[in-house]
């Protein structure tokens, strides 16, 4: 399953990057989604280095924080239109949006999954 999930990553990243460049909101959703397939890429790519090399743990750290980027789909597609319907209009919703969808994710990914993990460890060695 992780392979499958390498290789999808690999394409929506690739594919994701040229979307971004053509992207509606000008250079900040450009940036916004281009850094989100970036980001996406490098996680997945360290999650896998990880657990090829036998550390199980920091696999699942890059792995979640991978999993918080793939979630990015669908955080957009709950912010967009929640902004509609709070009557922001399209063109200045979507390049915070572009932000929006993936930066969050990560942070709380970072915060509630991979630190609070690692802590014990560190507190018991």
């Amino acid at each position: 399953m992780g392979r499958v999930y390498v290789v999808s990553v690999i394409v929506g990243g690739v594919s994701g990057f040229r979307m971004a460049i053509a992207s509606q909101g000008g250079i900040v959703a450009h940036l916004g989604f281009a850094l989100l397939a970036v980001a996406w890429l490098f996680t997945t790519t360290r999650g896998f280095l990880r657990i090829r090399a036998g550390d199980d743990v920091d696999h699942r750290a890059w792995m979640i924080r991978s999993y918080s980027l793939t979630f990015a789909a669908v955080t957009l597609r709950l912010y967009l239109p929640l902004s509609l319907i709070a009557g922001v209009p399209f063109e200045i919703a979507y390049p915070v949006i572009a932000w929006l969808c993936w930066v969050p994710n990560l942070v709380v990914a970072e915060r509630s999954f991979v630190r609070r993990r690692a802590m014990p460890q560190l507190s018991a060695s």
